[in-house]
């Protein structure tokens, strides 16, 4: 670990992946995530939660959860909602994995570094088949411009 790596905790990573924190904490349990305790509370570095996620029974788990919150979405039957306009947003975009996976990184460290989208969820994966990255947004207009810059970029 590069002594200045952002460290994630669980509720990041549950936000990160729309699974609950109790799911999260089954993972770690079952050793599918790794991590380390620092002061009593696990915490994950990106390279931590990357691995976690190229597990085919996480990533088939996560991407079971999104349908269905698409779909909730679709049938406005969303009840985290805190604001007054939330957007549902799926962006397909077609570059390399090392590309993708740094765009999420970005995604990521911006979702950290805003705490007022309490309602917030992000979800990304990475098709070989055809080279693309799929980001699974959830969030208030603004927020999903920003995530517009980073994919533009």
């Amino acid at each position: 670990m590069e002594t200045f790596d952002k460290l994630y905790t669980v509720e990041d990573i549950a936000n990160m992946t729309m699974l609950t924190s109790r799911t999260i904490r089954n993972y770690l349990k079952d050793g599918s995530l790794k991590g380390r305790k620092v002061g009593g509370q696990w915490r994950f570095t990106m390279n931590d939660i990357q691995n976690f996620m190229d597990n085919g029974n996480v990533a088939e788990s996560v991407a079971n959860e999104m349908k269905q919150s698409v779909l909730d979405f679709i049938d406005g039957v969303n009840t985290d909602i805190t604001g007054e306009i939330q957007v549902c947003t799926i962006v397909d975009l077609y570059i390399d994995e090392a590309a993708a996976q740094e765009k999420s990184a970005q995604i990521s460290e911006l979702i950290n570094n805003v705490k007022s989208e309490s309602s917030l969820k992000y979800t990304y994966n990475y098709n070989p088949e055809d080279s693309h990255g799929r980001y699974n947004i959830f969030a208030s207009p603004d927020f999903i411009i920003e995530v517009m810059k980073i994919l533009k970029a």
